[in-house]
């Protein structure tokens, strides 16, 4: 497993996680979900592209299928234990993390119905203030407690028709460190979920952009695959 592959795969990790805290108890009658994906990501103008699959249940377990540019297994739950299989090498590393939690996933908010604050007043943020423009409904949140301590200090929220379409974090020195992007949104069941994300994330001078798509969506009896139970075998070799 290079260190360049696992850079990207943590990168990928965040994406999928770090956008909000919710609870899975709320979806209701969706009992697991499938998709597929394809991530660009630029930096310093090199790009790198991954594509796989993603597995999600209401209980809380994801696992994500990575195809391309190296085949590998990541399986991640709501208590932020992640594991990522190298099926190649038989080798897995292990992550701790409560910022990785799966009750933190693209698919957990918007499928909860609490996209309007995005999980942000359970990631301890409280509106500051909300305003009209034109037709988009903008909350901007702080933490309730101050940490000069967190890297994140307020947040925007801009939600058109009650959909969110985009998102700023900001630093302790109000620069805005962090940007996303949610649009093509599709109607799952009774959820609208945005098919496409787009992320910049701004490290110096520089900046981390990646795009990822949705597609080939399957819900409850139609996603059937090994990945919603996937077991990594026992003599797969530890690499930590």
């Amino acid at each position: 497993m290079t260190l360049f592959n696992m850079k990207f795969i943590k990168f990928f990790l965040i994406i999928i996680v770090f956008v909000g805290l919710t609870s899975s108890n709320n979806i209701g009658n969706l009992d697991r979900l499938s998709a597929s994906f394809i991530s660009r990501q630029v930096q310093q103008g090199k790009s790198v592209t991954v594509k796989g699959e993603l597995f999600y249940q209401n209980n809380g377990n994801l696992t994500s299928h990575f195809i391309l540019p190296k085949e590998y297994v990541l399986i991640a739950n709501k208590l932020g234990e992640s594991k990522v299989y190298d099926p190649s090498n038989n080798t897995v590393m292990l992550f701790q993390n409560i910022m990785y939690s799966t009750q933190s996933t693209q698919f957990a908010y918007f499928l909860s119905g609490k996209k309007n604050d995005m999980g942000l007043s359970n990631f301890g943020y409280i509106q500051e203030r909300t305003f009209f423009e034109g037709n988009l409904f903008i909350s901007e949140w702080k933490l309730k407690k101050q940490d000069p301590k967190s890297q994140i200090q307020k947040v925007k929220l801009v939600l058109d028709q009650q959909k969110p379409i985009y998102m700023d974090y900001k630093d302790k020195t109000g620069k805005v460190i962090r940007k996303v992007y949610y649009y093509s949104y599709q109607k799952l069941m009774n959820f609208d979920f945005p098919s496409v994300t787009t992320e910049i994330i701004y490290e110096g001078k520089d900046s981390v952009v990646s795009k990822t798509i949705y597609d080939n969506f399957k819900l409850n009896e139609e996603a059937n695959s090994k990945y919603f139970n996937y077991l990594i075998p026992a003599n797969a070799k530890s690499i930590n």
